[in-house]
């Protein structure tokens, strides 16, 4: 079974730090004594910081049969895509951080190619918490695909990571699902947006510096969310005109999609 139960975690640690040591083992070669900078990590991507709030919304997500959900989703995205079978680790989400609430519905998560991290809010409906699951579990075949390395990924690698992971909410649960920032932006904004402001940019790496995340999230004077409204619209309009499904396009190059788009 691959949902772990963390809910045993907060039944069992009386702090952050005890819950740090629960994470260790997900994370081949951590040392113990780094075991607060996992949590730290986390946070930074949507996990709860206050330690009486996240035991409470734990208590509620099992009550609410959230693992069992999970379990179910996860047999389905499998054959869906044919994915791998990873670890997946619910944990409460940070209902007091504006944009979580705001631009994704108070649910966010975090991929990687041997495992994920779902941040849930114990008020999301069953389908909000598939929508999570499906974008983030599409993630994890999307780089079990391209097989590439995180720290090589480019800006143009990511938001089309991103734009196959909304398209695949979009597939599977239609527009009621999809995320705020699927919605907010004309055509025309985003082409201008792809050519001008992010197509410049397309080889950057993460490690270069602050212009990725600003891009990426629309930061700073970047139009908010810019690159993952931009990816969306890019592989949104590459499976329209070439009639495909996201599974059809897993292992597709980056560069592949960009032809179309404008």
């Amino acid at each position: 079974m691959s949902v772990a139960k963390t809910y045993e975690w907060y039944e069992q640690a009386l702090s952050m730090r005890e819950l740090s040591f629960f994470l260790l083992p997900y994370f081949k070669g951590a040392p113990k004594e780094k075991s607060m900078s996992l949590i730290s990590h986390l946070q930074s991507h949507g996990m709860v910081k206050n330690w009486p709030e996240g035991r409470d919304t734990m208590k509620e997500l099992k009550k609410k049969g959230v693992f069992e959900q999970a379990e179910k989703e996860e047999q389905l995205l499998k054959k869906r895509w044919n994915g791998p079978d990873v670890p997946i680790i619910i944990l409460p989400v940070d209902e007091r951080n504006r944009k979580i609430r705001a631009e994704f519905g108070s649910k966010s998560g975090l991929a990687f190619h041997d495992k994920l991290f779902l941040f849930l809010s114990a008020h999301l409906s069953p389908p909000a918490v598939s929508a999570v699951m499906t974008h983030e579990y599409n993630h994890v075949c999307r780089l079990e695909n391209i097989a590439k390395e995180e720290k090589n990924m480019t800006l143009l690698d990511t938001i089309i990571l991103e734009g196959l992971a909304e398209n695949a909410v979009y597939e599977r649960l239609g527009a009621s699902e999809t995320a705020a920032w699927t919605k907010i932006y004309s055509e025309k904004q985003l082409a201008h947006f792809q050519t001008r402001l992010v197509e410049p940019h397309f080889e950057l790496k993460r490690h270069e510096g602050r212009l990725f995340s600003n891009i990426l999230f629309g930061k700073g004077y970047y139009p908010d969310m810019l690159g993952y409204a931009v990816g969306y619209n890019i592989v949104k309009k590459y499976l329209s005109k070439k009639k495909l499904k996201v599974a059809d396009v897993l292992s597709l190059p980056s560069e592949d999609f960009i032809g179309l788009s404008l």
